[in-house]
C-alpha cells in the first residue's frame, strides 16, 4: 500500500511538472513566436530580453473658433468670432524601455525647462503583425490665448482684441486606436518600430482602424470675463472607424551569418496613412453663471450631437538593424475634429439677446518625434 501510495504522489509530481513546464512553454511561444510569415519578406531574429533608451520630442493643444452674430444697438447686426488657443511647449523626455519578446514596458521623465504649469502623459502600445492598440492620456495646464473680432476693420461697430491669461486653464484628453493589417504575411508593420522583425523586401498592406477618443477643456473660472464670457468649457466623445495603407520601404538588407543575428544589416523606412470618419460626435458645452459679485456659483451645460467628421492619423519611422542593434526614429501626428452649426442650446445656456446663430468648430491635436536605441541580449 505504501509503495502504490509513493508511486502515485511521484507520477503526480511529474504529472504537475510537466503541465507547469507546458504551461511556461506556451506563454514563452506566445510572446517569443511569430506564426504565418513569409521567409521571403520577413525575418525573425532570436526572440529574448531587449533594453532600449529613448528620447522624445512631444506637443499637445487644442484650438476652437466660435463664430455668431452681434446685434447692435441701433439693430446692426455684425459677424463675429471668438478664437482659443492652449498648448504646452515642445517638450523632451528620457526614458528606458525593457522587454521579452513581443511584449515591452518603458517609462520616462521630463527633462529642460519647464513646458506648462502641469503635465501628465501616460502610453501603452500593443503592436503586433496581425493586430495592435495605441493607448494615450495627456492633461496638460497652461494659459491660453484668446481673441475676439466683430464686424470688419473700419466699421463703426468694429472691435478686436488679444488677451493671455494668467491663470492656467486645463486640457485632457484621452484616446485608444486599434488596427488589423492585412497581407500581414508578407509584411511587418512593427519591423520599423520595435525589435522584432525585420522586413527582408519592400512591401505594404491595408490597414482597418477604430477609434475611441475623448477630450475635455476647461477654463479658471475667475478668468472667464477676459475670454468675454462667450463659452467657458468643452468637452468631446468620439468614435470613430476608417483605414488606409501602410508600407515598408527597404533600402538596405543582408541577411545574418551566424548565431545571435551576426552580420545582420538593415535599413527600412515605413509610411502609413490613416484617414477615418467620425461616426459618432457628441459636444457637451459648460457656461459658468456669477453672482453680483462676479464669482461663479453654478454651470450651465448644453449637450448636442455633431456632424460626422474626418480626422486623420498618420506616422513614419526609419530603422537601422546592426546585429543584435536597433536604432529608429519615430514621428507620429494625431488630429480631431469637431465642429457644429448650432454649438449650444440656448434653453441649456442662457446668452445675450443681441447674441446668436453661435456655431463651433474645434480640434485636438498632438504630435510626438521619437529616438530609439535598443539592445537584445
Amino acid at each position: 500500500m505504501k509503495r502504490l501510495f509513493a508511486t502515485t504522489v511521484f507520477f503526480a509530481a511529474l504529472t504537475v511538472h510537466a503541465q507547469e513546464n507546458n504551461f511556461w512553454q506556451k506563454v514563452n511561444d506566445i510572446l517569443t513566436k511569430v506564426k504565418n510569415i513569409d521567409t521571403t519578406y520577413i525575418y525573425q531574429p532570436k526572440q529574448g530580453f531587449t533594453l532600449g533608451m529613448f528620447s522624445t520630442l512631444q506637443q499637445v493643444g487644442f484650438d476652437t473658433r466660435v463664430m455668431f452674430h452681434y446685434l447692435t444697438e441701433e439693430g446692426i447686426q455684425e459677424s463675429g468670432m471668438t478664437k482659443y488657443h492652449l498648448d504646452e511647449k515642445p517638450g523632451t523626455k528620457l526614458g528606458l524601455e525593457l522587454g521579452y519578446g513581443k511584449f515591452v514596458v518603458g517609462y520616462g521623465i521630463e527633462i529642460g525647462p519647464k513646458r506648462a504649469y502641469k503635465k501628465q502623459s501616460l502610453g501603452l502600445n500593443l503592436l503586433g503583425k496581425n493586430w495592435g492598440l495605441h493607448s494615450n492620456y495627456f492633461k496638460v495646464s497652461n494659459t491660453f490665448n484668446a481673441n475676439i473680432a466683430i464686424g470688419n476693420a473700419g466699421d463703426p461697430y468694429h472691435l478686436e482684441d488679444d488677451y493671455i491669461s494668467t491663470d492656467p486653464a486645463f486640457m485632457q484628453y484621452l484616446y485608444i486606436d486599434g488596427y488589423y493589417v492585412f497581407n500581414n504575411q508578407r509584411f511587418a508593420y512593427p519591423a520599423t518600430y520595435k525589435a522584432g522583425l525585420v522586413q527582408r523586401k519592400t512591401a505594404g498592406a491595408w490597414i482597418v482602424t477604430g477609434r475611441y477618443m475623448q477630450g475635455a477643456l476647461y477654463n479658471p473660472p475667475l478668468s472667464i470675463e477676459d475670454s468675454y464670457y462667450v463659452l467657458d468649457g468643452y468637452s468631446t466623445m468620439q468614435i470613430s472607424v476608417g483605414g488606409g495603407y501602410s508600407a515598408n520601404f527597404v533600402c538596405w538588407h543582408r541577411d545574418p551569418v551566424a548565431l545571435r543575428d551576426k552580420g545582420l544589416r538593415n535599413l527600412t523606412i515605413n509610411l502609413t496613412l490613416l484617414p477615418v470618419i467620425t461616426a459618432f460626435n457628441y459636444l457637451k458645452t459648460t457656461s459658468y453663471q456669477y453672482n453680483d459679485e462676479g464669482e461663479p456659483i453654478e454651470d450651465n451645460i448644453s449637450t448636442i450631437f455633431c456632424y460626422p467628421m474626418p480626422n486623420f492619423i498618420g506616422s513614419s519611422a526609419i530603422s537601422l538593424t546592426l546585429d543584435r542593434f536597433f536604432i529608429s526614429t519615430q514621428f507620429a501626428y494625431n488630429w480631431f475634429y469637431f465642429h457644429s452649426a448650432q454649438a449650444i442650446n440656448p434653453h441649456d445656456i442662457p446668452i445675450s439677446p443681441n447674441v446668436d446663430d453661435i456655431a463651433f468648430r474645434g480640434s485636438f491635436s498632438n504630435w510626438n518625434l521619437k529616438l530609439l536605441f535598443t539592445y537584445k541580449f
